[in-house]
Order: structure tokens, then C-alpha cells, then sequence
């Protein structure tokens, strides 16, 4: 039981994290300028912050081969949670965009 609890709780920081972070760039002008008017372009493709999410997928599988099962859990739902919240928010599951011209 214990465990469900655990990853219910790392999944909704997941979430409430994106949330957040997502408010903040609506609200303060100069970072909505920076995330979402000027986007992170490499080689011309635009990342979103569903990447974060991706990678703490990858550090989970890692920390699960190393033996840190409680910190892989953690991760792992936190992770899933920023997918689930910035597909929520986008209205599509995304993680990389070619960058319109």
C-alpha cells in the first residue's frame, strides 16, 4: 500500500510542478518572452519541457540498475507526471518540434 502511495505522490509533484512552472511563464512577462516567445533551438528544433520529464525517465532506469529502487520510483513518476501535465496543458504529446520558419 505504502507504495502506491509513494508513486501517487511523486506523480502529482510531477504535475503540480509543470503546473506551476507553466503559471509563472504566463505571469511574469520576461520569462514568457524567453520560454515561449524565444524557444531553445538546437539544430533547429524547438525542445519542450516534456524533455525534463523524459530524462528523469532515463536517470530511473539507471538508478534502478545501480540499486536505488526508492529514488527510481521517485523519479519515474515525478517524470511521467511532467509528461502527463505538459501534454495536458499543450493538448499533445510532444517533446521535440521542428521550429516553424
Amino acid at each position: 500500500m505504502s507504495i502506491i502511495y509513494y508513486v501517487s505522490q511523486s506523480f502529482l509533484l510531477g504535475l503540480i510542478g509543470t503546473w506551476l512552472f507553466e503559471q509563472v511563464l504566463k505571469i511574469n512577462k520576461k520569462l514568457r518572452n524567453r520560454y515561449y516567445k524565444r524557444h531553445e533551438i538546437i539544430l533547429g528544433y524547438h525542445t519542450h519541457h516534456s524533455v525534463y520529464g523524459l530524462l528523469l525517465v532515463l536517470v530511473s532506469i539507471i538508478l534502478f540498475l545501480i540499486d536505488k529502487q526508492n529514488y527510481a520510483i521517485f523519479c519515474l513518476a515525478f517524470g511521467i507526471g511532467i509528461i502527463a501535465m505538459h501534454t495536458i496543458s499543450s493538448g499533445r504529446f510532444v517533446f521535440v518540434e521542428k521550429q516553424k520558419a
